[in-house]
This record gives structure tokens, C-alpha cells and sequence, in this order.
């Protein structure tokens, strides 16, 4: 709260976060006293304000992330540099058949948001088919 410009991003689908929020909530309603001393925001709102990546390795857990906290805050995950990623980057947002919007989120517009770059920088001029 006292950052409120702070971008973070988490990596590998933001580890247990996205998985035990309905606990963190839980405590949150049920033990204010102990949960929500010094912020009285519901953590599930958090999940709006924070970045996760694809690399989760299982179309389901990275179903279950979408589906928790929206496209909008997804970037696709490489593991880069580490030997650990996917064979073919992507593969497992492709995997899940999703419309052209959200795969243009995960694949680049969410990274670009989160990293205040504008996609024309990265996008071909349409007439010369340069980079702009």
C-alpha cells in the first residue's frame, strides 16, 4: 500500500500464491485480528496488482492461474537461463487453446505493460514492414 506504483511480478505462476489464495481470504475474514492489523484491503484484490509468468509446467495449474487471475496479468515464462523451461517456449499457453486476444496477452502485451514499453517499438512499421 505504501508503494502503490511497485510492479511485481511472480515467478513460476507465482508459486503457491495464486493456489492458497482462498486460505490467505479466509484468514483475512475470519481473523481480522490477527490477519488484517495493518491493511484492511482483502488479499484477493492483490491478485489484480501483481504479474505472474506461464512456467508452471502443467496446463491445468496454468488453467487454474488464468483462471484466477486473468490474462491480464499472465507474461509467458521461459525459466531462462536455467535448463528447466520449455522445450519450445510458449508451448504451454498454446497448449490451452485460447482466443487470439488472450495468447497477443501472455505472448507480449502483458510483458510490455509491465515493463512500460509500447508495442510499436517491437511491432514492424506496416507499410515498410521494418521495426518501427
Amino acid at each position: 500500500e505504501r508503494l502503490p506504483k511497485l510492479r511485481v511480478m511472480l515467478a513460476h505462476g507465482g508459486g503457491s500464491f495464486p493456489y492458497t489464495i482462498g486460505r490467505i481470504e479466509h484468514g483475512f475474514k475470519m481473523r481480522p485480528d490477527l490477519v488484517a492489523t495493518d491493511n484492511p484491503r482483502n488479499p484477493r484484490e492483490y491478485l489484480q496488482r501483481f504479474y505472474f509468468d506461464s512456467c508452471v509446467h502443467d496446463d491445468r495449474a496454468l488453467h487454474y492461474l488464468l483462471d484466477v487471475t486473468g490474462a491480464r496479468q499472465v507474461m509467458l515464462g521461459t525459466d531462462y537461463p536455467f535448463p528447466l523451461g520449455e522445450q519450445q517456449p510458449g508451448s504451454g499457453i498454446e497448449a490451452l487453446g485460447l482466443d487470439e486476444a488472450d495468447r497477443a496477452r501472455l505472448f507480449h502485451g502483458t510483458a510490455l505493460e509491465w515493463l512500460s514499453l509500447p508495442r510499436h517499438r517491437f511491432a514492424p512499421d506496416p507499410i515498410t514492414k521494418e521495426p518501427a
